[in-house]
């Protein structure tokens, strides 16, 4: 076979394995619907014998990304090593929104399904308190719930925080594209119902925009040719970076305005349904997990939670990688993964 028939082979391989990715399986533990309002599902995932841990586990998502980040496949699924360790584990999945939903804020997600959800999946577990893990956006609102509710209508008993941006004085590069003058946020909130999920996937893609894009099929075409190339995973994560949400217009004025151009949040004056919203409020054990090359959540935003809580127990976890890699990459099954469930344990 000449030089040029294994090209054409490679090239092929390289069409279908692109083309075939939007049907990857994905999220494929077994799971029951606990509760829902509007596009917003609650689900518990099921397990073979009772948990062993007390504390179940409660994750938040972002409202921008698919759910299943966080269950991608077996084998390289968070969900599935909390599992595995004995843990109780509810997912709150926010849906896919529609034009009608152009009015949906923060305010009603964190006054009005988070603490639902959480009753909701406290009563499932036998009315005990939680331990609350937000990812990303998930991460901020999840912060922002333990200071509004420490303790009603379920107890806060830990917050964990995955690459959560918190202070947004120094936000990097996307706070330079978001910035007051700069990003026509209301313009844009509105004429369009919803910002397609395509608008924040481009945002942070320009972040780095050559091994964001060219660069993707690059290393895909060069591990073509590697016999331990697993195509299936990459096909996975493949499918979840070009598989957005849309983000209903309120929300992201108020995401865009209030986080990163007035930076509310730290400087105590985010009000939420007419209380602000004081991180100082939180004294629950707080576990902060940061990535050393984020672009998304810059170490700047992510490590200004520490300091703001009132918690006498407050770790921080900073592990060499970005924003989704040290989450659900490769490394996190041996990485990060069994130093949070060691963390969770401890303070179960």
């Amino acid at each position: 076979m000449t030089s040029a028939d294994v090209d054409d082979r490679r090239a092929l391989e390289m069409v279908h394995a692109v083309l075939s990715a939007r049907e990857a399986p994905v999220g494929v533990t077994p799971r029951e619907l606990v509760w829902h309002k509007n596009k917003a599902r609650l689900y518990r995932y099921k397990r073979q014998t009772p948990p062993t841990h007390r504390t179940p586990v409660f994750l938040v998502l972002p409202l921008i990304n698919r759910a299943y980040i966080l269950d991608l496949r077996p084998g390289a699924s968070f969900v599935e090593h909390l599992l595995q360790q004995g843990f109780d584990v509810f997912l709150l999945d926010w849906g896919v929104p529609g034009d009608e939903d152009r009015t949906l804020d923060l305010t009603t997600l964190l006054t009005r399904y988070l603490p639902r959800a959480t009753r909701k999946a406290s009563e499932a577990a036998g009315h005990v308190p939680l331990t609350v893990l937000g990812y990303c956006i998930g991460g901020t609102l999840a912060a922002c719930y333990a200071a509004l509710y420490p303790k009603s209508p379920v107890e806060v008993r830990n917050l964990v925080l995955f690459t959560t941006p918190i202070d947004f004085s120094d936000a990097g590069k996307f706070g330079a594209l978001t910035k007051k003058g700069v990003f026509p946020v209301e313009q844009l909130t509105s004429t369009l119902p919803l910002v397609p999920g395509q608008m924040p996937d481009l945002g942070a893609k320009l972040l780095s925009p050559l091994p964001t894009t060219i660069g993707t099929y690059m290393r895909l075409w060069d591990r073509l040719g590697d016999n331990g190339f697993d195509l299936a995973g990459w096909q996975a994560m493949y499918r979840w970076v070009n598989e957005g949400v849309p983000f209903p217009s309120a929300a992201y004025r108020q995401w865009i305005v209030e986080f990163y151009q007035e930076n509310r949040l730290v400087r105590g004056r985010l009000e939420i349904g007419g209380r602000v919203v004081r991180l100082g409020n939180i004294r629950c054990p707080l576990l902060n997990v940061a990535a050393s090359t984020d672009e998304i959540a810059p170490r700047p935003t992510t490590r200004a939670i520490i300091n703001q809580v009132s918690s006498t127990d407050a770790q921080e976890i900073v592990l060499q990688g970005g924003h989704v890699g040290i989450v659900v990459g490769r490394a996190a099954k041996n990485g990060l993964w069994p130093r949070v469930t060691e963390w969770l344990t401890h303070h179960d």
